[in-house]
């Protein structure tokens, strides 16, 4: 993004008192040096994927803060390094630290109110832009369904033997052990998913979560992704005045892989869409 180049973001850690306890954020102050454009609210993705994109989200948040933007990063109930456990997590409950995090920035900073979301993180932005105004929506690689999100946080869990997938049958492996830890979910309350507790009451929250239900109010959003746009949600957003533009992008899960922890064509799409005048 353009600024002038001995501009250098800083970021400010704290914690901000909410019931229940603490949440830890990251604000980063807009550059004084070029006239301010607004706040952005982020919303991280779901279980480790929230360490993943740290790398790409402080990088991004750096981007948008030199451009004039005030961005908030905030760890929601039960993830990162915000109190409570992660099994104890919903989605009422993020909805609501997301919430008193909007308070806090717009009273910061004028201007347009933007909720960038990653992955489960895009779908909560959609249905918190449901719930109350805002001028825009930033979605990385957007999971419009809660239940997809569980379905993929559970197959990370499921071993495909090489016989599965030498006979190409690793799909139909994959929903057997899905259809399995399912039950084991309903009948035991928690299961244990790649070191993170999931319990029945949260997966139930999130997959209660379905985009293409949602009634987004006004709004502008841009969909980066490396698969088209759902035409059935796109279908649902005509005519009900969002302005929608959509961005392909290279695909490189750095959300699921350690050794790519960098998308720099994601970067650079999302600068060129945010560089001049505020879309």
């Amino acid at each position: 993004m353009n600024a002038p180049f001995h501009f250098v973001p800083r970021v400010e850690p704290f914690f901000y008192d909410v019931e229940p306890g603490t949440r830890f954020c990251l604000y980063y102050p807009p550059n004084p040096a070029v006239a301010p454009r607004g706040a952005i609210l982020y919303v991280h993705p779901f279980a480790e994927e929230v360490n993943l994109c740290r790398r790409m989200a402080a990088q991004q948040a750096r981007s948008f803060a030199a451009a004039g933007y005030a961005v908030l990063q905030i760890d929601l109930f039960g993830c990162g390094d915000s109190c409570g456990e992660f099994a104890d997590g919903r989605w009422e409950r993020w909805q609501a630290d997301l919430a008193v995090a909007a308070d806090w920035l717009v009273q910061r900073q004028d201007g347009p109110l933007w909720l960038w979301g990653v992955r489960l993180g895009a779908l909560m932005a959609m249905d918190m832009a449901a719930r109350r105004s805002v001028d825009g929506l930033i979605l990385w690689q957007p999971l419009i369904s809660g239940r997809t999100c569980i379905n993929q946080f559970l197959r990370q869990q499921i071993a495909i033997s090489a016989r599965d997938i030498a006979n190409g049958d690793s799909g139909r492996a994959a929903r057997a052990g899905i259809r399995r830890m399912r039950a084991e979910l309903a009948a035991r309350g928690r299961i244990d998913v790649a070191g993170f507790e999931l319990d029945l009451g949260m997966a139930r929250s999130i997959e209660a979560c379905d985009a293409v239900r949602l009634e987004l109010r006004p709004c502008t959003v841009h969909w980066f992704s490396s698969t088209a746009m759902p035409r059935r949600l796109a279908t649902r957003w005509d005519g009900a005045n969002v302005v929608l533009h959509y961005h392909a992008v290279e695909p490189l899960p750095f959300w699921s892989d350690p050794a790519r922890p960098e998308c720099p064509s994601l970067l650079a799409a999302t600068a060129a869409a945010f560089t001049g005048d505020a879309p």
